[in-house]
């Protein structure tokens, strides 16, 4: 561990006071401070009287077990990590502990300090080579609530499983950070971890990018070309974007996934690859299979540790991390004092929707950073997009408004707010834009020409308070109130 590193307090709850002594001193060198606690009561007491970064259980306790102190643990909504170690693993108590919330399930072993210490280390995400970050940064993978925290803990455990991952979550969510995390905390780690975008490829060059080609297999291959499998021997090879691969080229990944071995083009015989493979992805790849434009069997094979990524809209409870993490790093980039938002910027960030998630906010941090002059940070120096009114939070309420609101204009607006969305995510591509509104292409054609055609983008999402009564009373006003959100 990282002479820097803040030391981890642990909670060691094991009856078997040899065994207890045992991991005690074998934790003390990597940097933990533990607290010996001998049975279920006991720990439950410690619990109630103080924080611990992380608890460490035995299954079997004279008193209770390690099951019944994660059920009284989730009751209480503790949120600090519990792995579980056992000398009696069965199916059933591991997921029963899994489900419970434990982030590890540990047979008792000759290397249990080895084990577990890497267990801790993946939770905590320090490095024995890199400073370590506080418990709330696994890297960027910044944050303090409970969402979060759960995706770290899962890095940390599928990074010792050497498979496939699928990494899923809109733009911007920090897909390539976990798929380089997964490589930093696994065996792998020395190995190389060779990115590939896979929708910025025509499907001609992806193909020998990724398996590499002889001489003279094409116009234009003068000499043997290695593919980025090949480049990733040992490593990981990090396939971005994997939704948009072409159906042909589907088949040939495929089965590279299960033999671990390629055909570069041209090429007669096959080679051995040994590389991890991590795919991420925006797309819904389940809604991709049933529209015949992924394969099922290469879906199945992708998909065999998931971790999904929430957007930064449902995070709140993470956004004023995030905003001190990344003004942080700005200055020390810049060479500026340290600076923070003043209360009126913090606010506008809280109402703000964010559609590029974690990476937009890290562009604004950035900007206002660089355009700060001295003092708190306010929202003189925000875009405007920051600033105007963003629809509700996921599961809020519109609420009416006091003097009323025109019902019929804002529908309309919303409407056409949703028509002229799905067309730019669709790429002006009026069948799929149909398809994403779960309309009939005629149904769609039909309300957008109702609504007034394509030409307009999308803008802001209307909310009811723009849209006075007063209006729609007099049959005036309305054209205008919609189009104020085109």
């Amino acid at each position: 561990m990282h002479p820097s590193a803040p030391v981890r307090t642990v909670l060691i709850v094991e009856d078997e006071p040899g065994f207890r002594d045992v991991l005690q001193m074998g934790l003390a060198p990597q940097g933990f401070d533990s607290q010996p606690a001998g049975g279920l009561a006991e720990a439950c007491q410690l619990l109630s009287s103080r924080a611990f970064d992380a608890v460490v259980s035995d299954l079997r306790l004279k008193d209770g077990s390690g099951i019944d102190l994660l059920t009284w643990m989730k009751a209480r909504g503790l949120e600090t990590p519990v792995v579980i170690m056992t000398a009696y693993a069965t199916t059933e108590t591991t997921v029963q502990a899994l489900n419970l919330g434990a982030v590890d399930f540990l047979t008792k072993t000759k290397n249990d300090i080895q084990e577990l210490t890497k267990v801790l280390k993946g939770i905590f995400s320090v490095s024995e080579t890199s400073p370590a970050a506080e418990v709330r940064d696994i890297g960027d993978l910044v944050g303090v609530g409970p969402t979060i925290r759960k995706v770290q803990a899962l890095v940390g455990k599928v990074a010792r499983a050497d498979t496939t991952v699928l990494v899923t979550g809109e733009s911007g969510t920090g897909k390539e950070i976990v798929a380089r995390l997964i490589h930093r905390y696994s065996d792998r780690a020395k190995g190389p971890f060779v990115p590939v975008n896979c929708g910025a490829l025509p499907e001609a060059l992806l193909e020998s990018e990724l398996f590499g080609y002889e001489k003279g297999a094409f116009t234009g291959a003068t000499g043997l070309k290695r593919g980025l499998f090949e480049e990733a021997e040992g490593g990981v090879i990090f396939l971005d974007e994997i939704g948009e691969i072409p159906l042909p080229l589907q088949v040939k990944l495929l089965r590279v996934l299960q033999e671990r071995r390629v055909r570069r083009v041209g090429a007669t015989g096959e080679l051995p690859v040994d590389a991890r493979v991590i795919g991420a992805t925006n797309r819904d790849l389940r809604d991709r299979v049933a529209r015949g434009q992924f394969r099922q069997d290469l879906y199945y094979r992708l998909n065999i540790l998931h971790i999904g990524l929430p957007p930064l809209r449902e995070r709140q409870e993470d956004l004023p991390v995030l905003v001190e993490h990344f003004l942080a790093r700005f200055c020390r980039k810049l060479g500026k004092p340290p600076m923070g938002l003043s209360a009126e910027a913090m606010d506008a960030v809280r109402r703000y929707r964010f559609p590029g998630n974690v990476r937009e906010l890290e562009n604004l941090m950035e900007r206002c950073v660089a355009l700060n002059s001295g003092g708190p940070i306010g929202v003189d120096l925000f875009p405007d997009e920051v600033l105007r009114p963003g629809p509700a939070a996921p599961g809020a309420v519109l609420e009416i408004p006091g003097a009323g609101f025109d019902l019929e204009g804002y529908l309309a607006a919303l409407k056409r707010h949703f028509l002229l969305g799905a067309l730019e995510r669709a790429e002006g591509n009026k069948t799929r834009a149909a398809r994403l509104l779960g309309m009939s292409f005629r149904a769609y054609r039909y309300w957008l020409q109702e609504m007034g055609g394509a030409e307009a983008p999308a803008g802001a999402f209307p909310l009811p308070e723009a849209f006075p009564p007063g209006a729609a009373a007099e049959g005036e006003g309305k054209g205008e109130n919609v189009n104020e959100f085109l």
